[in-house]
């Protein structure tokens, strides 16, 4: 039987993965600030990790003894990396379409554009449970899957005392919205010996400090005088803090059974999370697929199947957020639940 390979060469390999891995990632891909993605070969990491190298030398004389340091305590980090697909099945008409040997080749044309736009639909897809993976890493210290038989669940190993929760909610009366906001970077900076880069958080919780009476006076003077997010960012950067950034990031979930599609948040709004760039965190590894050979890198084919006939898009890639170290994540809870 002939499919979708042998009707267009668009849909024949390398050339069909090329197009797919030029496919931006459609979601915001704040995640790769925080968690660059690196190829591996590898489906298993077992590594450890140095916890603390920052100990001042000594200064010895010239006849002295050169002081040795202890061992430095060793994070051991590990995990499996997880398998990500998903498929899209070709109509009987878009099949045909693609077959078309007519004079005109418009109808053919159609048929190959709007597959291909389906194929660039299902890459996004997989870049969002990417994304996804990498957020619940950062935002929730846990990673908890349970659908269609598969369980997953991760503990990343954020410590208790890096989860804060304002003693006075933001959105309930008389906050000390600045004062638990320096509170937790001298925290994180004991804890670290470095500030955060940037505080992630929602809309809502941007809004509630610029619309905080007490920030405002302590920005201004006045407590009734509006201000703007880049005026409430200069203070903090100021006062030797990060600045806030909202980020409003969705993923949608589609139930295969029923079809019920369910958008869910990223970052829960009512949450805010210190983090460090650069891959100081962690890294969201992209491991090999056995349909790609074992190379790493999102991967694409066609599928031909037969009784009954039928042709299948399919693009695949495995992922997981390798967080080494976990003392870089400090969560926050600071609107009512």
């Amino acid at each position: 039987m002939a499919g979708l390979a042998q009707y267009s060469d668009k849909f024949s390999n390398p050339l069909f993965t090329r197009f797919i891995q030029n496919v931006p990632v459609k979601v915001e891909n704040i995640m790769g600030r925080f968690l660059p993605r690196v190829e591996t070969f590898d489906t298993k990491f077992h590594e450890s990790y140095v916890t603390r190298q920052a100990d001042m030398a000594n200064i010895v004389s010239a006849l002295g003894d050169v002081p040795l340091t202890d061992r430095d305590p060793m994070r051991k980090v590990s995990g499996e990396i997880a398998d990500i697909a998903q498929g899209y099945l070709v109509t009987k008409e878009e099949l045909g379409a693609l077959m078309d040997k007519s004079s005109d080749p418009t109808r053919r044309t159609l048929a190959e554009t709007q597959l291909l736009g389906k194929t660039v639909q299902i890459k996004q897809n997989v870049d969002a449970r990417i994304e996804w993976m990498g957020a619940q890493a950062l935002t929730e210290g846990v990673l908890n899957y349970n659908k269609d038989g598969v369980i997953l669940t991760t503990d990343f190993g954020v410590p208790s005392s890096n989860k804060k929760t304002a003693a006075i909610r933001w959105d309930d009366l008389n906050p000390t919205i600045l004062a638990d906001y320096e509170a937790w970077v001298a925290l994180y900076k004991d804890l670290n010996g470095v500030t955060p880069a940037q505080y992630l958080t929602s809309t809502a919780v941007i809004n509630r400090m610029l619309n905080d009476t007490l920030v405002r006076k302590q920005i201004t003077g006045l407590s009734d005088k509006l201000i703007t997010i880049a005026e409430l960012n200069a203070f903090l950067t100021g006062r030797n803090m990060p600045g806030v950034e909202a980020w409003d990031g969705q993923v949608t979930y589609r139930d295969p059974n029923t079809g019920a599609r369910t958008t869910a948040r990223l970052l829960n709004p009512k949450k805010g999370v210190f983090l460090r760039e650069g891959g100081e965190i962690g890294e969201q590894l992209i491991g090999p697929t056995i349909e790609n050979e074992m190379r790493p890198g999102i991967f694409a084919e066609t599928i031909d199947l037969k009784l009954p006939t039928r042709s299948v898009i399919n693009v695949v890639a495995s992922s997981f957020p390798k967080i080494t170290n976990p003392n870089l994540i400090f969560q926050t809870t600071v609107l009512a639940q």
